[in-house]
């Protein structure tokens, strides 16, 4: 199934916000529904040893499916890409190289990947099927602001999972509270990142995947690289969509906004999101250096990994952690109850104090103290006479040459 813009009646996801034609706000607002009959897979359809049962889901790249493996007796979803892109050499090539690549990459934070599909009409990913609640709708939940204690267990989870992918090759590129699932288990919630590759190989493929709106429908934490169509996305790109998700989950606000996606994407371009501070009073003050450099402009001046933002953010809070998997870890698999006592006797730092040195491996963040701007004169240099008469002739000389090009101008037109 797809959704039809009300406004210019172009068809896109249905889980679209934003109409990829028109750029029309359409979260919320009545769609047509139009099915694509190319799209999805009837029920009852077999692809090897698997069954298909429902389509569950579609996007910019093709259609997602629950089906049955006969085999194994389990439940799995099925990633299909569109069949308009399935002719493309370079895109079944660049699929399967990605499929296979997903499928070596084992994290318990990450949703598995299981097997491949390949066939002369149809290219599919055979993954874990995640069912429970996304990060999106804990935040609704919670009304928007969550507390940190709770934003621990999933920030850390999803961080380290970033990390191991990192280490592995694999950006995601697509990160967002839509893509971050919590499934309740025995043990607890477990969180499962999904839908890695698929963005990839929007970025490698240009407008032919652009097309279906994969980006168009989610702006929100797309970096400033991703925004002005650049090629060179890594580990960075997805640590600003990272600190922006971090952001949100503290304020409640989303720290990029904007009613069309032009407007998304200027405010990721030129400018930064409302400071903490102001939009969560009681926040600890070096969080505001935090999101500075983890949504900076210059991906260079971002942190180098995941397991450093981690790291600066319980700094932040004051609890003592390092840039490494196992400290990050730990304070991941610490009981909300335990996280809420360690907070309720530190001591945060000061923003003034936050740029002083760290434990190893850690990227020291940016000194926000103010610093006064210097006084606009013209003083005389040491030893010798004022610059100001220099300044007078020559913004004089300017005019005169300004006055003179206009007359000749006003001459050689008449």
């Amino acid at each position: 199934m797809a959704a039809a813009c009300p406004k210019c009646n172009i068809e896109m996801p249905v889980q679209a916000r934003f109409c990829m034609q028109c750029g029309s706000d359409v979260g919320g607002a009545p769609v047509s529904t139009v099915v694509h009959p190319t799209s999805w897979l009837p029920r009852g359809t077999r692809l090897g040893p698997y069954e298909i049962e429902q389509l569950i889901g579609e996007g910019g790249a093709g259609t997602v499916h629950r089906a049955r493996d006969r085999v194994r007796d389990r439940i799995v979803a099925i990633k299909v890409l569109h069949p308009s892109l399935t002719g493309d050499s370079e895109v079944r090539r660049r699929f399967v190289r990605e499929a296979r690549l997903m499928r070596t990459l084992s994290h318990p934070n990450i949703a598995s990947v299981f097997d491949l599909i390949e066939e002369q009409r149809l290219l599919g990913i055979v993954m874990e099927y995640v069912e429970g609640p996304t990060l999106s709708t804990e935040l609704a939940r919670w009304g928007g602001r969550m507390p940190y204690a709770v934003i621990r267990a999933i920030m850390t989870a999803v961080l380290n999972a970033m990390d191991a992918a990192h280490r592995h090759g694999v950006i995601h590129r697509d990160l967002k509270p839509d893509n971050i699932f919590l499934v309740e288990s025995p043990e607890g919630d477990q969180i499962r990142i999904l839908d890695f590759g698929s963005v990839k190989l929007q970025m490698e493929t240009g407008p032919k995947l652009t097309a279906f709106g994969t980006t168009l429908g989610s702006p929100y934490y797309m970096s400033p690289e991703q925004a002005m169509g650049k090629a060179d996305v890594d580990n960075r790109t997805d640590g600003f969509a990272l600190a922006a998700i971090f952001y949100e989950m503290l304020s409640g606000k989303i720290a990029f906004d904007g009613k069309q996606v032009a407007e998304i994407l200027m405010k990721i371009v030129n400018s930064m999101p409302e400071p903490l501070s102001r939009v969560a009073p009681g926040m600890p003050p070096g969080l505001d250096d935090l999101i500075e450099k983890g949504v900076a402009k210059d991906k260079k001046k971002r942190f180098g990994s995941t397991t450093e933002l981690a790291a600066a953010a319980f700094q932040a809070f004051g609890l003592q952690a390092t840039a490494d998997r196992a400290s990050i870890e730990a304070w991941g698999k610490k009981p909300v109850a335990e996280i809420e006592a360690a907070l309720a006797t530190a001591t945060p730092p000061a923003p003034a104090a936050y740029g002083a040195p760290m434990p190893m491996g850690v990227t020291p963040l940016p000194n926000q103290a103010p610093v006064a701007a210097a006084p606009m004169s013209v003083a005389p240099p040491a030893g010798g006479r004022s610059m100001m008469p220099i300044v007078i002739g020559g913004l004089v000389l300017l005019i005169v040459i300004s006055l003179c090009g206009t007359g000749l101008l006003f001459f050689f037109n008449r």
